[in-house]
């Protein structure tokens, strides 16, 4: 890659001739739709930590309480002027950049000459309806999405263009992608695909100086953004172990990162005897490590206590510690999909973006009756005279089939519902029991419609089984 400047003109003319040609839009966008248009039904709605940090705090409490944490200063900028217009623009946003971000991808990958445009498309597809980080529904997730949008946004500009302005930009993307810290991690690859396409230059940086700049602003950026939150955005003492890196989780990512290699080619060997009559088997191991090492920051933060957790359907909010994975995904499906032949190969693609699509509807359907659930349980609660809200209030919800991906409600939820309702209770929770508070009254949340039912007539039939806990513990010593 040659580094002579370019103008923004000539920059410009190449963006609107070339960038994105070829991208498969109408069918991006029907599976992608399919896949995730069901955030926009009901985009008004809270969920999750929004309860603590959005619903009746003031504008500026979202960004305070990163920067608290240890964020930098911009965290919630975005964030906080969307939401004071209207709950409904971060939905929409992360429906745009989510797709946006499938978009960067097709001009990343075809600055490789590792996969062909049908391969190319692929994982772009897989990549864009990947059933992961359902938890992007929830508002306070917002930075997440802005930093996945800015990253391959700064990847692409990063590999796609050589003027220096272009450059510029590329490293303040970057460097504002890494508010949501595992990307400072997940940086290695775009660097990597740097330095791949600039080898020459590397091998002669004695007469191209330009580019060892380059590459010396890439290799120290993240160091610089750690020396920067060291000095002026450290975490208060409440919040020091947020992000903190443990040992043995960090030992775990680094097992999962070796097996999973080490799966991945005995796999290809097997299948294919040698990796020289098929080299997109390589596909397969680079999916692998994508894959694990996108999985790594949040092993190193003991995110995840063991492997099995990764795969939980019922994992309550915590399918936004798998933010990094649908381009490992898609890379090794896509390696599965090159090792099979013939008409299997068209029926795995089907199959996969089925499954894929499906588990999205199935996920997106919990998370609109959860949206239902929350404005007739505050009904419910304001119909609810004869209930002592002066006492601790033990909620069992037995209707979490209408919680998004198994959620458990926290006693912020339930208090915002209550407060909407009307009533405001001396306590109340979702994790206790009588047995944790005997002088409390336990709701048992129950309903008398199943999934589909519920599902199709909008109405839950939710309904509260009422007794103090003093009475359960008497009759159940």
């Amino acid at each position: 890659m040659s580094d002579t400047s370019t103008s923004p003109l000539s920059e410009t003319v190449v963006l609107e001739e070339k960038v994105f040609k070829d991208f498969p839009w109408p069918l991006a966008f029907v599976l992608y739709s399919l896949s995730w248009g069901w955030s926009l039904l009901r985009p008004n709605s809270l969920f999750w930590d929004d309860w603590v940090y959005i619903f009746n705090q003031p504008k500026s409490y979202l960004n305070q309480i990163f920067i608290d944490t240890g964020l930098p200063p911009w965290r919630a900028l975005l964030d906080q002027e969307m939401i004071a217009i209207g709950n409904w623009t971060i939905p929409w946003l992360t429906f745009v950049m989510y797709f946006a971000a499938s978009a960067f991808l097709w001009e990343i990958l075809k600055k490789t000459n590792l996969l062909t445009p049908k391969q190319i498309e692929f994982v772009v597809l897989i990549f864009l309806i990947a059933p992961v980080n359902h938890a992007r529904i929830a508002l306070v997730m917002f930075g997440y999405t802005t930093s996945y949008f800015l990253f391959f946004l700064a990847w692409m500009l990063l590999v796609r263009f050589r003027s220096k302005a272009i450059f510029a930009m590329s490293i303040f993307c970057f460097f504002w992608s890494f508010m949501t810290h595992s990307f400072l991690f997940f940086f290695l690859f775009p660097t990597a695909h740097y330095i791949f396409l600039n080898r020459d230059h590397v091998r002669n940086y004695l007469k191209n100086w330009i580019a060892i700049t380059k590459l010396f602003i890439l290799l120290v950026l993240p160091i610089v953004y750690l020396w920067l939150r060291y000095l002026l955005w450290r975490p208060t003492e409440e919040y020091k172990n947020y992000h903190k890196v443990s040992l043995p989780g960090a030992q775990l990512g680094i097992k999962v990162i070796i097996a999973a290699v080490a799966i991945s080619l005995t796999f290809v060997l097997t299948s294919r005897k040698s990796l020289k009559i098929h080299p997109s088997a390589f596909v397969l191991l680079l999916g692998s490590a994508l894959f694990t090492f996108g999985l790594f920051p949040y092993f190193a933060n003991s995110n995840f206590s063991d492997v099995i957790s990764v795969f939980a359907f019922r994992n309550d909010w915590g399918s936004r510690h798998l933010l990094l994975t649908p381009l490992g995904i898609s890379f090794i499906l896509c390696g599965i999909w090159l090792l099979i032949f013939g008409r299997l190969r068209k029926l795995f693609f089907t199959m996969t973006v089925v499954t894929c699509s499906l588990i999205n509807i199935f996920s997106g359907s919990q998370y609109y009756l959860d949206s239902l659930k929350k404005e007739q349980l505050t009904e419910l609660f304001a119909n609810k005279n004869d209930l002592n809200f002066q006492t601790t209030l033990v909620l069992i919800d037995e209707t979490k089939i209408f919680n998004g991906r198994g959620s458990t409600y926290r006693s912020t939820e339930l208090s915002g519902l209550l407060l909407l309702s009307g009533h405001k209770s001396t306590a109340i929770t979702g994790k206790g029991s009588c047995n944790d508070l005997p002088d409390g009254t336990q709701l048992v949340l129950k309903s008398n419609k199943n999934f589909f039912s519920a599902l199709t007539s909008r109405d839950l039939g939710l309904y509260f089984e009422v007794s103090p806990c003093s009475d359960i513990l008497t009759n159940n010593p």
